[in-house]
């Protein structure tokens, strides 16, 4: 668990930057993790509710979360980052708690944020900095190095002129290292609808202001290709739910045209992923794969 904490920790540090695909439950988890490149896994907190029925923000129970996090670490060879998003808890304590739980099942990495579940305003900066030393603090008495991700929501959740959001994004992720954050996310940034000169410039400067911390960005269509991220300093990214989007657009289409066209040619895609090779990339080498399929 430990020489897993560390490898964690320094695939951010390593050569390359490090792409995180967020995973949702333990079958997307186990098909993910053994693709070729994948060196680690993080969990979409959006993902893991939607399984259940239930819209993102903490509405998935911690106890939910921490059984399907139970069966996950043990099917995967890989580190495991989990979405922890405010922390599942009114103080800090209950958050040092949450912590313990997970790492106690095997997640070498968390991620907290600061924004506010359900609405649209920001945790105080003093706040969620109590959050990050708890779950630092969590992680030092377990014995275990994980990486603590400190997430802020400034682009997504905040206000103000974009030169005040900036500052305040800088403000805030410097108070989370201070308290313990290994690593720090910033959704959202750059705004959309940035050209590429001004997104190379904006990436820039926020690398430059984290004085060595790694940074974490969420990758959608309209940022820059990873290479050149990597190039200005990024060193981890990550998908959040857009996979899990991808995945369940795909059953839209797909159940769309079926009920429109009434051709079973329009299911022909799934075959981009057989029943076989699905069963075997769930299953592992040397599985008896003779089940039917169903």
């Amino acid at each position: 668990m430990r020489a897993m904490a560390r490898h964690f920790q320094g695939l951010h540090q390593a050569p390359g930057i490090l792409v995180l695909a967020n995973v949702w439950d333990v079958g997307s988890a186990v098909l993910v993790s053994r693709l070729p490149g994948v060196r680690a896994l993080a969990t979409t907190s959006a993902g893991m509710a939607a399984v259940h029925g239930l819209a993102d923000g903490e509405r998935l129970s911690v106890d939910q979360l921490l059984a399907t996090l139970a069966v996950l670490t043990r099917s995967v060879d890989l580190p495991v980052s989990v979405d922890l998003e405010s922390g599942y808890g009114q103080h800090a304590r209950d958050v040092a708690d949450t912590v313990a739980s997970v790492i106690e099942l095997g997640a070498v990495g968390v991620n907290l944020e600061d924004g506010l579940p359900d609405e649209a305003g920001l945790s105080p900066l003093t706040v969620h900095a109590e959050r990050i030393a708890a779950a630092r603090a969590a992680a030092d008495q377990a014995g275990v190095p994980i990486v603590v991700n400190a997430r802020t929501d400034t682009y997504w959740k905040g206000g103000g002129p974009a030169e005040r959001r900036f500052l305040d994004t800088v403000r805030r992720l410097s108070a989370y290292q201070e308290a313990g954050a290994d690593c720090v996310f910033v959704p959202g940034f750059p705004p959309i609808g940035l050209k590429a000169e001004q997104q190379r410039r904006m990436i820039g400067e926020l690398v430059a202001a984290t004085d060595g911390v790694p940074v974490n960005l969420l990758l959608r269509p309209d940022l820059l290709p990873i290479a050149e991220l990597s190039r200005l300093g990024v060193r981890r990214v990550s998908v959040g739910s857009a996979v899990y989007r991808l995945a369940m657009a795909s059953v839209r289409e797909a159940v769309t045209a079926l009920l429109s066209s009434g051709q079973p040619a329009v299911l022909g895609a799934a075959e981009q992923l057989s029943y076989r090779d699905l069963a075997a990339a769930l299953a592992g080498p040397g599985a008896d794969l003779t089940t039917h399929e169903g």
